[in-house]
């Protein structure tokens, strides 16, 4: 674990995941993959749950669609300096506040909504230009087998989902189908 982490650390501080054209590529790649895979994600959380197949587009896959599309509308603004009031001691600077990612995030799957409360979490790192680590629910077990193998892509681990969807930038994935809960927080 130890090992993922590292290399995840390290594609952080490449600064691939930086760059806002990047961000917004990455967050249409996961728009796209949740509108090819839909009925995949259906199935997998109707079989994990006994969910109607309408409950679970309109909690799950309606909640993650527009969350991105609020993302992809908003980020540009968001990932701009925006300039502070100047004082005695800097009236002569530029003065600004610029928004900047803090490094690799680990966001730990639910199982009650095992889809929403792990993709939804992504696309706020993925915004913020942060590296991600997911564990996704193994109560949840058909979701988490859609969510499980993880895949090393530009400074963020994605999975076997998310991975014909977005460009690898590690020549081999990384082989983990099981993580524990214990060792996931050992992460600093």
């Amino acid at each position: 674990m130890e090992l993922e982490v590292r290399r995840v650390r390290q594609a952080f501080l490449s600064g691939r995941s930086r760059p806002l054209r990047f961000r917004l590529q990455q967050l249409e790649a996961l728009r796209r993959m949740v509108q090819e895979r839909e009925k995949d994600i259906l199935a997998a959380i109707a079989s994990d749950l006994c969910k109607s197949e309408f409950n679970v587009y309109s909690q799950e896959v309606i909640t993650v669609l527009g969350e991105i599309d609020f993302m992809l509308e908003n980020l540009p603004e968001w990932v701009t300096a925006k300039p502070v009031k100047k004082n005695v001691l800097t009236m002569l600077d530029e003065a600004y506040i610029q928004p900047q990612p803090l490094g690799v995030v680990l966001i730990i799957g639910a199982w009650n909504y095992p889809f929403v409360l792990t993709i939804q979490p992504l696309i706020g790192a993925i915004a913020a230009g942060n590296a991600v680590i997911i564990k996704p629910s193994e109560l949840s077990e058909n979701t988490a087998k859609i969510l499980a193998k993880p895949v090393l892509v530009l400074g963020m681990i994605f999975f076997s989902l998310l991975e014909p969807f977005c460009s690898n930038s590690c020549d081999d994935p990384i082989k983990k189908d099981e993580m524990e809960d214990s060792e996931m927080s050992r992460i600093e």
